[in-house]
């Protein structure tokens, strides 16, 4: 059995996050929300593009999720349930600490550009890359691409 890949490219950014869409194993294509990129800065900024392995494992505050491995100076970065992820330092509202936040839609929830549907968006992603049965130590693959030429501009792995 090969690795399930996920692929997320972003296609806008701003203070109220950086938006993407999420193309999931078995052709569903969803929606997510990062930071906006602050320079990889921990617990602020989206990561940087490319392509990273992944481990779904059970984190104490989100449960069963994916964490995202090998990112540079950074870790504890995962997929996990939630709306918002703006720019905290500008006083945009976030569910995300430098978090990925797959969402079933795009969505404008208490005045500010959010995902909708997040739950049942990350429970489709668990059920899409582990064949149906989630479980801690199941592997995958995350291709970032942006295509908003801001996050990240300045990192280039040769990935892009």
């Amino acid at each position: 059995m090969h690795k399930k890949s996920v692929i997320v490219v972003r296609v806008d950014h701003g203070l109220d996050g950086t938006f993407g869409r999420m193309f999931l194993p078995g052709g569903a294509d969803r929606v997510s929300v990062e930071p906006p990129w602050r320079d990889n800065r921990t617990a602020v900024s989206c990561i940087p593009p490319g392509k990273y392995e992944c481990e779904i494992n059970e984190s104490p505050h989100f449960g069963l999720c994916p964490e995202v491995l090998g990112v540079p100076g950074r870790s504890h970065v995962r997929m996990h349930a939630g709306n918002w992820a703006g720019d905290v330092e500008a006083g945009r509202r976030s569910d995300s600490e430098a978090c990925i936040l797959p969402g079933l839609r795009f969505a404008t929830l208490d005045g500010q550009p959010a995902v909708s549907g997040s739950r049942a968006a990350l429970a489709e992603l668990l059920n899409a890359v582990a064949d149906g049965d989630p479980r801690p130590g199941t592997r995958f693959d995350l291709e970032i691409i942006d295509a908003t030429g801001e996050a990240g501009r300045e990192w280039d792995d040769g990935t892009r």
